[in-house]
Parts: structure tokens; sequence; C-alpha cells
């Protein structure tokens, strides 16, 4: 099977959404997805949030530090990490505030 590129696969994405939008009632449709947003809701807790985020951190730690080791440069996984620990501490602190 060939691979498709990111704009072929989001194309074929959108014919396929267009096709059902075609053969189906879109009452239906809000229905549906009121219940899978609520359903995404469970599974956006802080908590996981954060499970996410540190997992991200050790991810581009460990990049950090081969790129490191390969004596490339590793500023980009510093500006990165610098964000996504923002992120964390922005999520600590929304915590003791509530």
């Amino acid at each position: 099977m060939k691979k498709l590129s990111d704009d072929e696969f989001e194309q074929r994405i959108q014919h396929m959404r267009e096709l059902y939008l075609e053969n189906h009632d879109k009452s239906e449709l809000k229905t549906a997805m009121a219940a899978k947003l609520s359903f995404l809701d469970r599974f956006r807790s802080r908590d996981n949030q954060k499970a996410r985020l540190r997992r991200q951190l050790s991810e581009l730690e460990i990049k950090r530090c081969r790129a490191t080791l390969d004596k490339k440069s590793a500023q980009k996984f510093d500006q990165k990490l610098a964000m996504k620990k923002a992120l964390f501490k922005k999520l600590l602190d929304e915590r003791d505030d509530d």
C-alpha cells in the first residue's frame, strides 16, 4: 500500500467526511459529536494532562541528551523544554488555585 503525504491524507479524510454527511442525517451528527466530546472530556483532566506533559518532558530530555552526546545543537530542545515546563507549572498553579 502506498504511503500518503499529509496533504493527500487530509484530502481523503475531507472527502470521506463529505460523503458521510451526504449519506447521513445531519441531526444525528450533532448528538454524536456531543457524546464524543463528553467522552473526550473525561480524558482531558488535569492529572492526565500532567502525565502527558511529564512524558513529553522526559522524551525531550532524552532527545536533548542525545543531541549533546552527538555534539549537535540542543537549542531547539532547550526551547521546547522551557515551553513544556512553563505549561506544567501553569497546570500545577491552577490546581493550587482550586
